[in-house]
């Protein structure tokens, strides 16, 4: 008598012709999103060449290395993002039936790269053309500040910012996805999720810790500027005057300039961008600080408009045996600093001084 077993052979997935266990778990959904992961860097890819012979020359001043070091980091980010997916896959698949797993996987793709067109295209439209003519400062501030000026950043901003949110996300929805897992006794996945938070983060504090390896205290004497990248690189300080008086005080006179060489000329001419909040101190070079003890002239908070500029002056009282002096002069520190790859304020990077 034959098995009841071998005459009731495990369904088929009608879309694949394989038993369900060929279409779940992380091997699984790794066999349809790494085929996919192939059309969807070709059609980015074709997308970027397009706009650029299409256009061309008007990029030819664009490339430059620091705009193709750029270039790469953005294409690793949207590979970052394009393993997203597979946090989705995995916690969809105990509410996802597997004949219907792969159509489910193909809706969920086309989306996906939908969504990367369009961000691609609005990047390309808003943010690149219209400064390729004059060498991308506007796309690779944060590069070309890397490489040209001294800034608060040693890694591309606008890059950074990205890089930031999307960590942020997927280690909201790995840990979200393991909690389900977990409550819904799939122990399996649950793990999968787990090591999928464990190595973003090791990805990304690797990241983070090398660019703040690869940092070095920089001095800036008087009149070179200091750029404070957010997203755009617009603000740059300098010291304009330096007044010392016998009784140990100093007066820091500091010039604040909105940089309209950084702005797409798309942007309105007379908006005004407000400074995040700075601090300043005196350090010496026993390590002491010296918060400024008045501060006259025009506020550090006060909007300017492009090409606006204005100075404050600063005063300090140091006691007379101080030596080596020089003037730090930062973004207020805030917890998500300390985690943004390549800024001033992240893990054990360096700093930007200026030297009195």
């Amino acid at each position: 008598m034959q098995d009841p077993q071998m005459r009731d052979p495990k369904p088929s997935d009608p879309q694949t012709g394989s038993g369900s266990a060929n279409t779940s778990g992380f091997r699984g959904a790794a066999r349809f999103w790494e085929r996919g992961r192939i059309l969807y860097n070709a059609i980015l890819i074709t997308i970027a060449l397009l706009w650029f012979v299409l256009t061309w020359p008007h990029f030819r001043p664009a490339m430059t290395l620091s705009a193709l070091v750029a270039l790469a980091v953005l294409a690793l980010l949207a590979n970052l993002c394009y393993g997203a997916a597979y946090i989705v896959d995995l916690a969809a698949q105990p509410l996802v039936p597997a004949q219907s797993r792969r159509r489910f996987r193909q809706i969920l793709w086309v989306m996906g790269t939908l969504l990367a067109i369009l961000l691609e295209n609005y990047w390309i439209a808003d943010e690149i053309y219209p400064d390729a003519a004059n060498g991308g400062p506007h796309l690779f501030q944060g590069s070309d500040a890397m490489i040209h000026i001294a800034s608060n950043m040693n890694f591309p901003a606008p890059l950074a910012v990205v890089g930031f949110l999307a960590a942020t996300g997927g280690l909201f929805l790995a840990l979200a996805s393991a909690l389900i897992f977990w409550f819904a006794r799939k122990p399996r996945f649950a793990r999968t999720a787990t090591f999928a938070v464990a190595g973003g983060a090791v990805f990304y504090f690797a990241l983070l810790l090398g660019f703040s390896a690869f940092s070095h205290e920089t001095f800036l004497a008087r009149g070179q500027e200091k750029y404070f990248c957010e997203i755009d690189c617009h603000l740059a300080y300098s010291i304009a005057d330096i007044a010392s008086q016998a009784d140990g005080r100093y007066v820091v006179t500091l010039r604040t300039r909105f940089d309209e060489q950084t702005i797409s000329p798309n942007r309105p001419k007379d908006a005004n961008l407000t400074p995040s909040p700075r601090e300043v101190h005196l350090i010496d070079s026993a390590g002491r600080q010296y918060a400024p003890l008045a501060i006259r002239g025009t506020p550090l908070l006060t909007p300017l408009k492009p090409a606006d500029s204005y100075t404050t002056q600063l005063e300090f009282n140091v006691p007379k045996d101080a030596t080596g002096l020089r003037l730090l002069l930062n973004t207020v520190p805030s917890w998500p600093d300390k985690l943004v790859i390549g800024d001033e304020n992240s893990l054990l990077h360096k700093k930007t001084f200026f030297a009195l």
